[in-house]
């Protein structure tokens, strides 16, 4: 099955993030998870967005190499297509997208591009994307990663070696199957986290397995379309797939 391929391929992502973070001294760290969720965060803003612009220009979705006609737009015919996203898709530069990025990985001081790219993704999607606490301050979408290597002489290879795994695949299949893949990241990251014990850096959470029997025990009939919501616990479920962490959900 297609999702299950997805699937896989999200946990050897994950998976191949965590080998970069543990060559890097942050192994099972806790800033490990940001990390990580971050630079998938930046993956899925980046595969959406690859997606929606398919979507809108036919020329680009036809192309041999997507993204040299995009790199080929005029500077005002790229601003219409940007201003023809959904509401709900993140808007990004042509220099926000991880193939220019990687691209440009042998530039000095590729740690602060790497840095610089994912802050200005984040202050271009202010708007959109604007979290607050209840006390109004507010959350950035984006950490500076950098900044958790202590050595400042490996922060360039430790970027460079986070961009690496994200060209490899595109996860722009799962938009068309509504495939929810933060659920799988959250769920296959945490178990490093928790132990019997509780663990350092733990985090409770109802696993997907009794909340789909729970799910089945509420819905009757046809549950394929039905979803819950459960501010308490920060996740909702339908009785096939899990949801994403809700961000929603009251602080």
């Amino acid at each position: 099955m297609v999702t299950i391929d997805f699937k896989q391929k999200t946990q050897q992502l994950i998976d191949n993030l965590k080998s970069v973070c543990a060559q890097y001294g942050l192994g099972n760290d806790g800033n490990e998870f940001k990390i990580i969720v971050q630079t998938f965060l930046y993956k899925f803003l980046n595969d959406k967005f690859t997606h929606e612009i398919k979507k809108i220009d036919e020329n680009i979705a036809r192309a041999e190499n997507w993204e040299e006609a995009l790199q080929n737009l005029s500077d005002e015919d790229y601003e219409i297509l940007i201003f023809s996203l959904p509401p709900n898709t993140a808007k990004l530069k042509r220099e926000h997208l991880i193939s220019y990025l990687y691209n440009n990985q042998n530039r000095e001081e590729f740690a602060k591009l790497f840095d610089d790219t994912l802050r200005d993704i984040a202050i271009y999607n202010n708007d959109i994307f604007s979290v607050k606490t209840a006390g109004g301050a507010q959350v950035k979408l984006f950490d500076e990663l950098s900044n958790f290597i202590t050595d400042a002489s490996e922060r360039d290879n430790f970027c460079r070696a986070l961009v690496n795994p994200l060209v490899n695949f595109s996860f722009e299949g799962i938009f068309k199957q509504k495939y929810d893949f933060f659920a799988n990241i959250f769920e296959y990251l945490i178990k490093d986290y928790n132990s019997d014990s509780g663990g350092k850096y733990a985090e409770y959470y109802t696993p997907h397995a009794v909340a789909k029997i729970m799910a089945e025990i509420l819905v009757h009939g046809n549950p394929s379309n039905v979803s819950g919501y459960d501010p308490g616990s920060g996740f909702g479920h339908t009785a096939d797939e899990p949801r994403p962490p809700d961000w929603r959900r009251p602080l």
